[in-house]
């Protein structure tokens, strides 16, 4: 299976849900196992590098994904 290729350095995968492990199974099951690049996180990490993805955005944020990388341009 292919998987996200920033998943071991991603501050919500390894950090932020650590401690709601359904979730997180969730999360891996729908986007990082799977469909990765549908991920706002990884299309931020993608284009803008590690350091402009906010801790905070949740993989399913395309909209706010989308309005970071208008502001980024």
């Amino acid at each position: 299976m292919d998987t996200c290729e920033f998943q071991s350095s991603c501050f919500f995968y390894s950090n932020l849900m650590k401690n709601r492990p359904r979730t997180l199974e969730y999360i891996k099951e729908e986007y990082c196992d799977s469909n990765y690049s549908m991920c706002a996180r990884f299309m931020i990490f993608k284009s803008k590098g590690p350091c402009k993805v906010s801790n905070y955005l949740f993989p399913e944020d395309i909209q706010e994904a989308c309005k970071m990388l208008d502001d980024l341009n």
